[in-house]
């Protein structure tokens, strides 16, 4: 075990002095150096330290040996899960085992295997020896051809041993690494994790037994399909005895003893030097006194798939170099299915608990085979199955054309594997790598299909390049294939081949801008505030620092929070000329964008945002009043929901854009509600240095990142105030946004009308009041006749709107619900002074 800087003695010596039978295991295995460990005391530290190698692996001996300082000993309970779906039913068997113990708090190992089983470090006051105490009732055949409880629970106590932290797996190479440490300290002052004896004499020994399965039919062949698998055995099978009389069995069952099984099995026999034919009809008669489990040819098809298994292997793994070794001449006839491997999975007689003589295996045992082409599990490491085994084959052994296996093959064919991605932020699919290589097999007759030509040089690594047709066709070519070519030799429709490609994408999800601001470290250098300052020669104030801090926290923000509330829109002045558009555009990097289209058309507008960060909105001074207002309710907008050209459903997108204007004007604002999601920002250099801003543009967005993350660490949830909140700011933004505001002829009116409402109403006056009072109390009709002189029949529904936008502007006044008789105009609904406590006397109440 290499020390990798970590000091194993050191690490081992508190153990050992709180009472743990340390010893030392082989290199990367789970088996004790000395051969008669279990029979000689525990080595003292000292002769640990004396017999140290740094490539040793480290292990305890449990039960007696391991007499803790507290007195107790040290046991395990092995949670030895080889199916890892199954993980929840053991710790469920483990807890019912253990009900009124805290499993959740003893010490805990997991294995370097890196799967679902663990070690749990217990004491008791007595030691005990192991034994198991819960099996699954499903069983698995592993790759070694052995049958296997899917999970078993056993208590390691004396005459056990278990390898310790930090040893390496002999398998996986990983370490074993502690979950929940050991606490030493505790254990010292006497307290550690504790099971009673009264809890462990109550287990019993869980019942093991050898499942028994009935007779199963013989298999189905085609025509000559029997004669090409027998052709296909090597001599090896038929030299060596067990397996001649493996072929025997086989052959009596398949044909039920009758001459022709036996004239095939003699044919055969004459291959081998040992071939002896006194002996064979003895042999054959014996076969049919057999009482147990028949051997079915399901065994002799596993023979030839074991001889295929490199073939195999580097077809659908890509496991290994192929250059040293022979083409398979057996089935060569891909184009022909019943020539090739699906006719080795073709349903039929098994026997799954054939031992000895009686070898025989499943079918599904002979698609397990195919899933542990890669080799099998240790007992104390849960099996991994392979992608291949989950395949779904039809009655006479061919691939389904079903989503499920078109799914798979994409997600792990090593020529598709990786190669459909999502682009989280655009929402699409792309190819952003090269696709893999299958290996060629030397002199092979026909060579394998490959995913080549232009279509697949990747030319945007950063964003991918957009997925196309052309791409699908390519897929589908490899897939519909020959096996000899490197296929499936399965139709794939149009339906499962688009599907299983956008399953596969959301497979491999990514975020260019996220990679793109989390690939650069802050310097700690403070820009991000002076961005208006430094580049477009604004003034340094509080106004211009906090606009650009937080329109960059902002466009950070909505890319690791996609829809996040930012209502406001930085619009940066300045005469033609200046390089404001290219400014812009520099910020967002490659992912700019100018909207430049109809604000009404809600999915066209998600469509302009699909792939940009940063949008310029050109021109603001060219957009008349409804489209200022357009403007505004839509960059207030925190998500779009549309149904896109390609899509079939509605979907929802969160904004992950901000928006920036521009002009050439100084009054641009035609919208008389207001400007205040506008932050006007003057340009004051003759040109932007765009190449200043280049060389700081990283940096300037890695501080935005640290600015956002300092802002969600203050305020872990919420919307993070991202407006302004100084009030210096505030003050300059509201006098730069009533500046730019273009004024319009009720600009005019409205002083007209302030001033005669400032007036005093005249004794003869709507009110019949004393001479110099206030008025607080008017209505349109009045305002336009008395104050703005117009006559009585042009009064209409155009001029009421008129007077009425005028009176929404004026300070000091509000609408009321309340409706007042005039003298001259009837009852009219009304305005009134803020604050005005009484109306006048003779003033009628509807």
């Amino acid at each position: 075990m290499a020390d990798d800087g970590q000091d194993i003695l050191t690490t081992i010596a508190p153990f050992r002095a709180a009472g743990f039978a340390i010893h030392w295991l082989r290199p990367r295995t789970k088996k004790p150096v000395e051969n008669r460990w279990t029979s000689i005391d525990p080595p003292t530290f000292d002769r640990l330290r004396e017999t140290y190698n740094p490539d040793l692996n480290v292990g305890v001996r449990l039960g007696e040996p391991s007499r803790l300082v507290d007195g107790t000993y040290l046991h395990v309970i092995d949670v030895d899960i080889r199916v890892p779906q199954l993980a929840t039913e053991a710790w469920n068997k483990l807890r019912e085992l253990f009900p009124d113990v805290a499993l959740d708090t003893l010490p805990c190992v997991k294995s370097g295997s890196g799967g679902a089983s663990r070690h749990l470090y217990f004491t008791c006051s007595r030691s005990y020896r192991s034994r198991k105490i819960a099996v699954s009732e499903g069983k698995h055949r592993s790759a070694n051809g052995k049958w296997h409880y899917d999970w078993e629970i056993e208590i390691f106590g004396t005459d056990k041993q278990v390898a310790m932290p930090p040893s390496i797996h002999p398998d996986s190479g990983e370490r074993y690494t502690w979950k929940r440490p050991f606490d030493l300290d505790m254990l010292e002052l006497g307290v550690s994790p504790a099971i009673s004896t009264e809890r462990l004499e109550k287990l019993t020994v869980a019942h093991e037994e050898t499942y028994g399965f009935e007779t199963r039919e013989p298999l189905s062949y085609k025509p000559g399909q029997l004669e090409d698998e027998l052709d296909a055995l090597s001599d090896a099978r038929i030299d060596d005895y067990h397996d001649w009389v493996t072929l025997g069995q086989a052959l009596h069952h398949q044909f039920g003893g009758a001459q022709e099984g036996y004239d095939l099995w003699l044919k055969h026999s004459q291959r081998s030097e040992k071939f002896d034919a006194r002996e064979m009809p003895r042999k054959w008669r014996s076969f049919g006194r057999n009482r147990r489990a028949p051997v079915t040819m399901a065994s002799v098809r596993a023979w030839i798939i074991d001889q295929r298994k490199s073939e195999i292997t580097d077809m659908l793994l890509a496991g290994s170099d192929l250059d040293d070794l022979e083409p398979s001449t057996a089935f060569d006839d891909a184009d022909d299915e019943s020539g090739d491997l699906d006719e080795f999975l073709a349903s039929g007689d098994t026997d799954p608990e054939a031992k000895s003589d009686d070898d025989a295996v499943t079918e599904d045992d002979i698609k397990e085979t195919l899933a542990a082409l890669d080799g099998g599990a240790d007992d104390d490491e849960p099996r991994n199955l392979d992608w291949i085994s989950l395949l779904d084959f039809n009655e006479e052994g061919g691939l389904r054309s079903t989503l499920h296996n078109v799914e798979l093959i994409l997600k792990n064919d090593p020529r598709f594997e990786g190669v459909p991605q999502l682009n989280d932020f655009t929402h699409e699919t792309v190819q952003r790598r090269e696709p893999g290589k299958m290996f060629q097999r030397a002199r092979a007759a026909k060579p394998v299909k490959q995913l080549q030509g232009r279509m697949w040089t990747v030319r945007d690594g950063i964003n991918g390049d957009l997925w196309s047709d052309d791409r699908d066709f390519a897929i589908r070519s490899v897939i519909e294939a020959p096996k000899t070519q490197g296929g499936y030799s399965t139709k794939v429709t149009d339906r499962d081949l688009k599907s299983s490609i956008v399953l596969a994408a959301d497979n491999n999800p990514f975020h260019p801008i996220k990679e793109y601001l989390e690939s650069v470290e802050w310097d700690g250098v403070p820009r991000a505030e002076r961005l208006f300052i430094d580049y477009l020669g604004t003034t340094d104030n509080a106004y211009n620092r906090d606009i650009a801090r937080l329109m960059l926290i902002a466009a950070v923000t909505r890319i690791y929070e996609p829809g996040h509330k930012f209502d406001f829109a930085v619009i940066i002045e300045g005469l033609q000329g200046k390089r404001k558009s290219t400014f812009i555009q520099t910020l967002g990097r490659s992912w700019f964008a100018e909207l430049d289209g109809d604000f009404h058309d809600q999915k066209q507008m998600v469509e302009l945002m699909q792939g940009a960060w940063i949008m310029e909105i050109p021109e603001l001074s060219g957009f008349n009043r409804g489209d200022v207002r357009s403007i505004k309710a839509f960059i207030s907008r925190q998500k779009d929901r549309v149904r896109l050209a390609y899509a079939r459903r509605a979907g929802e997108y969160p904004r992950q854009c901000i928006f920036i204007g521009s002009t050439n004007d100084r009054e641009y604002l035609k919208d008389d509600t207001g400007g205040r999601r506008f932050w006007p920002v003057m340009c004051a250099v003759s040109e932007i240095d765009i190449s200043a801003l280049e060389a700081n543009l990283d940096q300037i967005w890695a501080e935005a990142v640290t600015l956002y993350r300092q802002m969600r660490e203050k305020q872990p949830r919420g919307i993070l105030p991202l407006y302004l909140t100084d009030p210096m700011s505030r003050t300059i933004a509201s006098h730069l946004q009533e500046s730019r505001r273009v004024e319009t002829s009720d600009d005019a009116t409205i002083g007209i009308i302030a001033d005669w409402l400032d007036k005093s109403i005249p004794a003869e006056g709507v009110f019949d009041a004393e001479n110099g009072q206030p008025r607080d109390v008017t209505c349109l009709r009045e305002i336009w006749i008395d104050c703005l002189g117009g006559r009585q029949e042009q009064y209409d529904a155009a001029k009421a709107a008129m007077v009425g936008r005028c009176m929404n502007r004026i300070p000091g006044w509000e609408k009321s619900d309340e409706q007042f008789r005039f003298k001259l105009h009837g009852k009219q609904r009304t305005y009134r002074r803020m604050g005005a406590v009484q109306m006048m006397a003779d003033m009628l109440i509807g």
